[in-house]
């Protein structure tokens, strides 16, 4: 997917999309699945879709951990494979095995040790305690499994392969659903016209979900596994044993990006504990709105990290390649395509707030929480469309420390901050959690924005200064 500097807007946009395309379309379609997925459990009541509200903040918290293995060890392939070093892209590839084994194991075992504990940490509910513990129980062991999902497709799509990701998520979050079918409901007769069928059933409720959850997820994970490794031959990734032994430089460049992207989305995801927090406190209808709300926005943002799949790829081998220009080129057509497209679907959350979370709740206090609060996040989503975006532009230059510290501002020092006190001090409710997301992910989309503007433009002007002390 290299590209030439001399190639023109219009050939950068088509490369852009051509790129960017399968994967907005795999994340739509994982997020209507995701719909399904809820849909699923709030059939089973209001205590359902809390059980497993309760337990979602922390999972995204330790998604951080498994997306910075990702970030960590798929930037360094961009940046090879724009440089056309194709052994080094194997080597880190090899090294990338490694951290998803060692990694995606450690976190099952800690998980495991805090299950039993956690729901009561987060302020659950007795009516919804069981549930909560049995279903973190059996979705911690899909963690080694979604490790190997996260790192394996983002090196995927650095390599230029956003389709290979698409069809393996996609046909996984496909078998997810059948697995819930097969796995949430009992053994039932359902009448279609004259005929009357049973489909079988096990009847396990919400630990169904988890349990299908993690057949699916090994699915996928495996199979991104196994391709990446066997499957582009002209790589060479497997070739001697020793080839797999532990490489300090490669795993020293993987911790310099990869931590800081693991902070950010830690600050945000901690935040989101202290926010799950204040809704728990407001009841059960208000958790389980919260958690409605939060799945269905994710079609709105969709688009974004798609296009910011093809912004890290394009980015990071333009930059690999030296063609800077190039890279700022790639950086700034995506957050304009994140931002419009953001709108787009901003403005689709706002119109159908209320058929959109009745897909997911049968409770009608929930359904009109929900869409209210759908509502209200609405006028944020083109800036955090641009954030999504711009993040995995600056990603691809190697810039992982400054997306996490406009992160930890926005999440701490806004949202954190002003959610308390909108809900307590002024008495907005759940609202309240809603205007302060609003704050943070305006504030999010601006510096983004700027930071990627500055620092693009430092670079292109540090290569022009180079070329003038050469000639």
């Amino acid at each position: 997917m290299k590209q030439s500097s001399a190639a023109g807007g219009r050939s950068h946009l088509l490369v852009l999309m051509t790129l960017a395309f399968p994967a907005i379309v795999e994340q739509l379609l994982l997020t209507l699945v995701r719909y399904v997925d809820t849909a699923m459990v709030g059939s089973l009541g209001a205590n359902a879709t809390a059980a497993v509200s309760i337990t979602s903040s922390p999972t995204w918290l330790i998604a951080s951990i498994m997306a910075a293995v990702g970030v960590g060890y798929s930037v360094q392939v961009a940046h090879s494979i724009g440089a056309q070093d194709y052994d080094t892209t194997a080597k880190v590839v090899r090294q990338t095995l490694l951290a998803v084994l060692v990694i995606g194991l450690s976190l099952c075992g800690i998980c495991l040790l805090i299950a039993p504990f956690l729901p009561g940490w987060m302020g659950a509910e007795e009516a919804i305690m069981a549930d909560s513990i049995l279903y973190l129980q059996i979705y911690v062991l899909s963690l080694p499994f979604q490790t190997a999902s996260y790192a394996f497709s983002a090196i995927l799509r650095c390599m230029g392969d956003t389709r290979t990701p698409l069809v393996l998520n996609t046909t996984a979050n496909f078998l997810n659903v059948v697995f819930n079918f097969l796995f949430i409901f009992p053994t039932r007769q359902v009448t279609l016209g004259a005929a009357v069928l049973t489909l079988p059933g096990l009847g396990l409720g919400v630990a169904g979900a988890a349990l299908g959850t993690t057949l699916s997820t090994a699915i996928t994970g495996i199979g991104m596994a196994l391709i990446t490794m066997f499957g582009k031959q002209n790589l060479y990734i497997i070739t001697r044993k020793d080839d797999f032994r532990p490489d300090k430089t490669i795993i020293k460049r993987a911790l310099e990006l990869g931590i800081p992207n693991a902070l950010e989305h830690a600050t945000v995801s901690a935040g989101q504990v202290f926010i799950t927090r204040i809704n728990a406190s407001l009841g059960t209808t208000a958790l389980a709105a919260a958690h409605v709300a939060i799945t269905a926005e994710g079609l709105s943002y969709m688009p974004a990290d798609g296009i910011s799949y093809a912004a890290t790829a394009l980015v990071g081998q333009s930059y690999g390649a030296g063609e800077y220009k190039n890279a700022k080129k790639y950086g700034a057509l995506s957050g304009w395509a994140g931002f419009f497209c953001s709108t787009f679907m901003g403005l689709l959350l706002f119109i159908f707030a209320t058929p959109l979370s009745a897909i997911f709740s049968s409770d009608a206090g929930v359904i009109s929480l929900s869409a209210d609060m759908l509502r209200i996040v609405a006028v944020c989503e083109p800036l955090f469309g641009v954030s999504i975006v711009l993040s995995g532009a600056l990603r691809g230059l190697g810039d992982t420390r400054v997306p996490m510290f406009i992160s930890l501002a926005g999440m701490w020092l806004i949202r954190c901050t002003t959610a308390p006190l909108f809900v307590y001090v002024l008495g907005t409710g759940l609202a309240g959690s809603w205007y302060a997301m609003v704050l943070d992910l305006c504030f999010r989309g601006l510096f983004c924005a700027l930071r990627f503007q500055r620092y693009s433009s430092r670079i292109v002007a540090r290569q022009q200064a180079e070329n003038a002390l050469q000639s």
